[in-house]
């Protein structure tokens, strides 16, 4: 019997190692989005972000904020404060962070 739970143990330990475990990938909430999130979108980063002509990253739905998230950097853009550009009022801790929580699905 101790051989065989001692055998168990050790098939478990060698099916995968830490490495091979799947990333858990989040999906930030589409609700937190639209209470929260698009608000401060619409006001600060709309007049830039509208349009593929204007930039490289479009924010004015659900889907494209989540490819901005994917593609283009969106929460570094953010947190390091290079968006929205010095042209432009900066955004406050309490924004950044709504930002930053929404995208990380805390």
């Amino acid at each position: 019997m101790i051989r065989l739970f001692f055998l168990f143990i050790l098939f478990i330990f060698n099916s995968c190692t830490w490495n091979e475990l799947p990333e858990v990938i989040c999906v930030p909430d589409e609700q937190i989005y639209l209470d929260l999130v698009r608000p401060i979108i619409e006001s600060n980063c709309i007049s830039c972000h509208s349009s593929a002509d204007d930039s490289p990253a479009v924010l004015v739905t659900y889907n494209e904020v989540i490819d901005a998230i994917n593609n283009h950097s969106l929460r570094e853009e953010v947190v390091s404060r290079r968006m929205p550009i010095d042209e432009y009022t900066p955004l406050s801790s309490s924004e950044i962070n709504i930002i930053k929580n929404w995208i990380d699905c805390e």
